[in-house]
């Protein structure tokens, strides 16, 4: 039985303008569908970008790096501290400019319990396109953070930015709560979906080593019930191999020794600069990215990207080996199951235990075009992988992205602990930061086993 009744996207869009408090995102086009039809005599394209943000931006989360020299930086973060039982706190009569007090959360939290998200529902994401968005907002007054401490709360969630004062430079309210062990996550939207539902919140950040906060594609799980969570995704590291060369580089853009001196040692933060590629470590293809008319990021709805895994175990295969029908037909009758559409297939085949080899990339298996006609033809939600690329290194014209991708289906590659989903009642769960026009995205990957 699924564990989840229905998976409802929180996160505002990310694009190039959007509004942001400090530096905004920036995107580039690598390889365009226009620029690439050539290259492939006018057969097919591809398009595929990277993009400069900071940690910071849109939906985020802030781990106990950003404010603590010593806390955990958000790669480190096991998943049952971002996947939380959530309780929806009904703030809206706060006013835009009013504080949030220990009376208004002990009105509309009663039901708090310890680890918990408190999620802070203002309607104020109704005011994202304005102006003022950031500067004229409901915020969370001391108490407040305070009594949200008390009540031991696991992460402190929502739909408006900042949390604390627009004007508090020293970030005094999140500094209380992080001091009191929560987690912060700003920038939620679409709350009035959950009212009156039980859920969970995930927000998962990405695995970026190093780093104090992160990106995330926050999603409400309604009705979830897991025996257990395992975490399918790889860091993101510097130096690391990546198809293409478009290697992540990532920095700090304040970091604690530069923010301790400006402060005379009396508090400092982080902050992480990176450059990201759509399609470098644990991330997911868009069916945009080999179709010019297919669907971008954006437009993938979540609730089709937690799927029942369907595994096919290729762990026999050696690298430079092709996996063709004979050998999805043969893994297919080991399971005694069937794909059905909207399954994920899963192709495992233990390669992940080489990703940090310099030949990683192209010493691997692959699957063959008929391999994946194969798949598609069975129509699943997606194809997850622990493979990355998929199709044969030395093909340029890679059949198995463009098959896949212009059926309409997902890729997700380069996970790892598939060994974990083996035998078991799995569903695999890709929500991809919510890239507007994105041919792919990183993500945080992961199973639920119900």
């Amino acid at each position: 039985m699924r564990p989840v009744a229905r998976v409802v996207d929180l996160s505002v869009p990310i694009y190039e303008g959007m509004p942001v408090d400090d530096l905004g995102p920036k995107f580039w086009v690598r390889l365009s569908h226009a620029a690439s039809r050539p290259l492939y005599q006018y057969t097919q394209s591809r398009e595929g970008r990277v993009f400069l943000t900071t940690d910071h931006v849109g939906t985020h989360l802030d781990g106990p790096l950003r404010f603590d020299p010593q806390g955990l930086s958000v790669e480190r973060l096991p998943l049952d501290r971002v996947i939380r039982p959530a309780r929806l706190l009904d703030l809206r009569g706060v006013a835009r400019g009013q504080a949030i007090s220990a009376a208004e959360l002990e009105r509309a939290g009663k039901d708090l319990q310890a680890h918990d998200a408190a999620v802070l529902w203002t309607g104020h994401d109704r005011h994202l396109a304005s102006p003022d968005y950031f500067w004229h907002r409901p915020r969370l007054g001391m108490d407040g953070a305070e009594w949200l401490v008390r009540r031991r709360a696991g992460v402190v969630a929502a739909d408006f930015p900042g949390l604390g004062p627009p004007s508090d430079d020293r970030y005094e309210v999140k500094r209380a709560l992080h001091r009191g062990g929560c987690l912060t996550v700003e920038q939620l939207t679409g709350l009035a979906a959950l009212a009156g539902a039980r859920w969970h919140l995930a927000a998962c950040p990405l695995r970026i080593r190093g780093t104090p906060g992160s990106l995330v594609r926050a999603a409400a799980l309604v009705d979830f019930a897991a025996r257990e969570v395992v975490d399918l995704s790889l860091d993101i590291y510097p130096g690391m191999t990546a198809l293409g060369g478009a290697v992540p580089t990532f920095w700090s853009r304040a970091s604690h020794e530069l923010t301790a001196f400006f402060y005379k040692n009396e508090l400092s933060y982080q902050t992480t600069s990176m450059l990201l590629s759509e399609h470098a470590g644990t991330h997911i293809d868009s069916p945009y990215h080999f179709d010019p008319d297919g669907a971008a990021i954006e437009a993938m709805p979540l609730d089709g990207l937690l799927a029942r895994a369907r595994m096919l175990d290729l762990t026999a295969k050696r690298p430079l080996e092709g996996i063709g029908p004979d050998d999805l037909d043969a893994a297919l009758r080991r399971l005694g199951e069937p794909i059905e559409p909207g399954d994920a297939a899963v192709v495992w085949t233990e390669h992940s235990r080489n990703y940090e080899r310099p030949d990683y990339t192209h010493h691997r298996p692959f699957i063959t075009a008929d391999g994946a006609a194969w798949l598609a033809a069975r129509r699943p939600g997606l194809v997850a992988t622990d493979l990355v690329g998929l199709d044969e290194p030395i093909d340029h014209v890679t059949p198995v992205h463009n098959c896949l991708l212009r059926a309409g289906i997902p890729q997700l590659q380069v996970l790892t602990n598939l060994a974990r989903l083996a035998g078991r009642e799995a569903y695999v769960a890709a929500f991809p930061l919510k890239l507007v026009g994105g041919t792919g995205s990183p993500l945080r990957a992961f199973a639920v086993l119900a």
